[in-house]
């Protein structure tokens, strides 16, 4: 039972931490934290990260349009903004 416990954690441990997306995580490991960018990314505006767990890429697209990509942790419940110009 104890190697069963010891080789799901040494296969399941991996897996949890490679799909972080966390500067902690980054910062533990010592390698670098990779965020793909937009299919649609021209060129960049800001990048903040205020937000606990969150990080925000403001961007112009390559149609011209401002929008924000907000990428998380874990990389669920990711958002994106659009702005538009109503005249």
């Amino acid at each position: 039972m104890k190697k069963y416990i010891l080789f799901t954690l040494f296969v399941v441990t991996p897996l949890i931490f490679s799909s972080c997306q966390s500067r902690a995580f980054s910062r533990f490991t010592g390698s670098a934290l990779e965020l793909k960018l937009p299919e649609d990314f021209d060129r960049p505006i800001s990048f903040s990260t205020g937000r606990k767990s969150e990080k925000d890429l403001f961007y112009w697209s390559k149609d011209g349009s401002m929008r924000v990509k907000t990428y998380t942790d874990w990389g669920i419940m990711e958002s994106e903004i659009i702005f538009v110009n109503k005249d």
